[in-house]
């Protein structure tokens, strides 16, 4: 399958939930002990510039850098762990899941796609 072959190397953090600090609830932040090594696929979706982006982000050759992109890889039971505000690391960069993971069935093919936005600056 096209899945066992994808290109680009993807750690997938795990959530962990801490105290803000501040007594009003917690907040999600990525594991550094729970983690899982995948291959996957990088679509582009949405660049900043464009815009509806609020952020500005432009690359020196004068092309905008990918802000959003959807992330398609095969399936895995340890995705039940995925959701929103998952963190990943892909590309060099950390890259945050922004919509509930979709997961993908026929006969052949079983996968899942993340809407994933870009945290931080672009490098």
């Amino acid at each position: 399958m096209i899945l066992d072959r994808a290109p680009e190397p993807i750690k997938i953090f795990d959530i962990e939930w801490v105290d803000d600090g501040y007594g009003g609830g917690q907040s999600p932040v990525a594991s550094s002990t729970r983690t899982i090594d995948v291959t996957g696929f990088i679509l582009p979706t949405g660049f900043a510039g464009s815009g509806w982006a609020l952020n500005m982000r432009y690359a020196s050759q004068g092309w905008a850098d990918t802000a959003r992109v959807t992330m398609v890889i095969k399936w895995q039971p340890w995705f039940e762990r995925v959701r929103q505000w998952t963190q990943m690391e892909a590309q060099g960069q950390m890259w945050t899941v922004v919509q509930a993971p979709r997961r993908w069935r026929t006969r052949r093919v079983d996968y899942i796609t993340l809407l994933c936005e870009l945290k931080g600056a672009a490098e």
